[in-house]
């Protein structure tokens, strides 16, 4: 996902508290004694790379976006790649992996997810940890579902319109922003998906390109998870 437009305004409408989130991140990696390189995957405009490099760790972000990178590069002291989470490879070797903000969502099959995982599980240390997100199925069903939701500031009026699509098991997206120039606005759009994927077919697919479930919790709080979870934190291992 490039996010054509929405780069522009992402930092300020993205709706997560980034030092909650590198915080909690940290404190996992401390808690496997994880130092040295660290790959922050689709990385976007690099708020939780600066935030994991304050941290102390060495940050590599990557993203397909020219855009959000254009943003991220000269924020902190990290190399910033241009690159697709599907099929990537680099020369480096990382002693773990993040992955925030419902990116695997965007990937729109089962394949593209074992790519993914394939790909960040060769860019590990043999003991290295992977730790993403992904949003739940009840979110996409009864919080984005067919709502309508807008954000604004003093430059920015955002409509995000969501349309859920049972056959296809995903969200359909649809965003209008209007961005205040000289007194008026000038509407940009673009439209993109969401995918569901069920916490077992996650745990499948990781089995089957490696990885071993450490632990998996509900959002970045790791609460138990029911239901009506909304967001799933998951923490993996490479399994030699």
């Amino acid at each position: 996902m490039s996010y054509e437009h929405l780069y522009k305004c992402y930092d300020r409408f993205v709706g997560v508290d980034y030092d909650d989130v590198a915080t909690l991140i940290s404190s996992v990696f401390n808690s496997f004694d994880i130092s040295g390189r660290v790959l922050d995957i689709a990385c976007g405009t690099g708020e939780l790379t600066k935030r994991l490099c304050d941290k102390g760790f060495e940050m590599t972000g990557l993203d397909i976006s020219e855009k959000m990178l254009g943003i991220a590069e000269g924020k902190c002291n990290a190399r910033f790649i241009k690159g697709d989470m599907t099929e990537f490879s680099l020369s480096d070797s990382f002693s773990a992996a993040v992955c925030t903000l419902d990116a695997v969502n965007h990937l729109e099959s089962k394949d593209a997810v074992k790519s993914f995982f394939r790909c960040t599980y060769d860019a590990l240390k043999s003991d290295g940890i992977f730790i993403f997100d992904i949003n739940a199925p009840y979110k996409h069903k009864e919080i984005l579902s067919n709502n309508t939701f807008v954000f604004e500031d003093e430059k920015t009026y955002l409509v995000w319109k969501n349309e859920y699509d049972g056959d296809k098991r995903r969200v359909n997206i649809s965003l209008d922003l209007f961005t205040q120039s000289n007194g008026l606005y000038e509407r940009s759009s673009e439209s993109f998906y969401e995918y569901d994927y069920s916490i077992d077919e996650i745990k499948d697919m990781l089995y089957q390109t490696g990885f071993e479930i450490i632990n998996i919790s509900g959002g970045y709080y790791m609460e138990e998870i029911d239901e009506y979870t909304e967001r799933y934190f998951i923490i993996a291992g490479k399994a030699e």
